[in-house]
């Protein structure tokens, strides 16, 4: 009785063992490390095609897979599955393409052992640029007719126009609030094309909105063939 029951304990053990191996086998399909994800551009506007990365370490080398766009989420599928315990490998830099996509909040799923998961933005693009809270709008009009301006927001106090491609910046403009220095708003306009254009700013809250005078305006204007910037600390 006695020798029967130190095998019993033995087999016992054996089984105890046996499992823990298959435990251990099928692990590294959990354990695979998923960097942070990256969404390329950093703030995409509406019809932009993004870029989406994230590095894979803990698993061998693989693909990127399909990348399914449902509404407002974006599930990513990597190419290759784990089926057996390898030596660790270096990270898999993995790149999906997705757009064109609209304005809105999208959520991220990377599908792949224990998952990611991101949320961004996409933000609108219209004609007109409205900063510090809605105050200040700005509008970019094509001297030469063959542009489309379309604004997107930044910030609060910034942001950027494009011109005939949604991913080309053309226009940056920031109001900087320095009445503490010098009691006025200042502009900043800094162009990167050649494009002739007139930057038209109205201030909606001047004091003499609501008049006959109309609200506040500025202009800058950008002859043909010429790239300039335009920088007025006593704008407003």
């Amino acid at each position: 009785m006695t020798r029967g029951t130190g095998l019993s304990y033995a087999v016992v053990a054996s089984l105890i063992v046996f499992c823990a191996a298959l435990a251990g086998g099928g692990s590294p399909a959990l354990a695979q490390v998923l960097g942070p994800i990256g969404v390329s551009p950093a703030l995409p506007a509406d019809g932009d095609t993004i870029a989406i990365s994230i590095d894979i370490s803990d698993a061998p080398p693989t693909v990127p897979g399909v990348a399914l766009v449902e509404g407002a989420q974006i599930i990513l599928e990597v190419g290759e599955t784990i089926v057996s315990p390898q030596p660790p490998s270096p990270p898999s830099h993995l790149v999906w393409t997705v757009g064109p996509v609209r304005a809105g909040t999208y959520s991220i799923t990377v599908d792949f052992g224990n998952k990611a998961y991101r949320t961004f933005s996409v933000q609108p693009r219209s004609a007109i640029l409205a900063l510090l809270g809605g105050r200040f709008q700005v509008s970019v009009t094509d001297l030469a007719s063959g542009a489309t301006p379309a604004a997107t927001p930044l910030s609060d106090s910034g942001g950027y126009f494009t011109f005939f491609d949604p991913t080309n910046v053309e226009l940056t403009f920031k109001v900087v609030d320095g009445r503490a220095v010098n009691n006025h708003f200042w502009l900043f306009v800094a162009s990167m094309t050649n494009t002739p254009l007139t930057v038209t700013v109205t201030d909606t809250k001047g004091a003499s909105c609501g008049t006959s005078a109309g609200c506040p305006t500025r202009t800058y204007t950008n002859p043909p063939n010429i790239n300039q910037n335009f920088i007025d600390v006593n704008a407003f």
